[in-house]
């Protein structure tokens, strides 16, 4: 998929024939999108204007002038990330790496560890290519003693705050920040006073606002042909710095 159909990956199976349709069609069309009008963008697919504000509320916008405005953010950061695409690898993890490092925050680190420590239980989140660093995340809790669950199903995670209170924490991983199936359960959570963190590669993100306690490296985001590419890896070492910073209070 793309990366508007990543990031709404959890969101395409309420989606009807025709609604998909008209998202593919945003997917592959992106920059002309994002300078049309509402009405344009109907007849160009032969729907109702009604249909695409449904669409846009089903995606979890209030409208279509705010999926709009998501989606020229979107190109902008694909325009950057084509700049950069013939960058060396090994230089762009060095970038990566020092850009990211030099801005971390340790007293965040530590104020994350700390809510872990006082929580009754941890609950981690994460869906599509970062589901593999909750389970990474998870198993590396589990070596120093600490029980945590791994969630990555959409429905389980729409069922989260039916078992959750102000003693547990919620840990939330996203590369983008932006997947909606997250924010989502975020926003809940906040309504319920439920403690979460998020670890994220973008500090500008949705995330980022909703949760409490944000730790983010701060990187460049590559795209090839509306895929995100950008490494995964960066996530890992976060979760590793939170759990070692964990580890350091729960034994000190």
């Amino acid at each position: 998929m793309g990366r508007l159909l990543d990031i709404h990956a959890n969101e395409l199976a309420n989606l009807t024939y025709t609604e998909k349709q008209i998202l593919y069609y945003i997917e592959n069309n992106s920059e002309d999108v994002a300078e049309m009008s509402l009405t344009k963008l109907a007849e160009k697919n032969a729907v109702s204007t009604t249909t695409i504000v449904r669409l846009s509320h089903k995606l979890g916008y209030g409208g279509f002038s705010e999926f709009k405005f998501n989606l020229k953010k979107m190109n902008e950061q694909l325009t950057r990330s084509e700049n950069l695409e013939n960058l060396d690898p090994v230089d762009q993890y060095l970038d990566g790496l020092s850009t990211g490092l030099a801005h971390l925050d340790k007293n965040v680190l530590k104020k994350a560890a700390e809510e872990m420590k006082k929580a009754d239980k941890i609950i981690i989140i994460s869906v599509g290519l970062t589901k593999v660093v909750g389970e990474y995340m998870s198993k590396r809790l589990m070596q120093i003693n600490r029980a945590s669950s791994y969630i990555y199903e959409s429905h389980m995670i729409d069922l989260v705050s039916n078992w959750v209170d102000s003693h547990d924490l919620v840990i939330f991983i996203s590369s983008s920040g932006e997947t909606q199936t997250l924010v989502k359960a975020a926003e809940k959570l906040s309504h319920l006073a439920i403690p979460t963190i998020v670890l994220t590669n973008n500090p500008d993100s949705a995330l980022m606002k909703t949760t409490d306690i944000g730790v983010s490296f701060s990187i460049q985001h590559y795209l090839y042909k509306g895929y995100d590419i950008s490494a995964r890896s960066f996530l890992v070492i976060l979760s590793d710095l939170v759990v070692d910073y964990y580890r350091m209070i729960e034994y000190e």
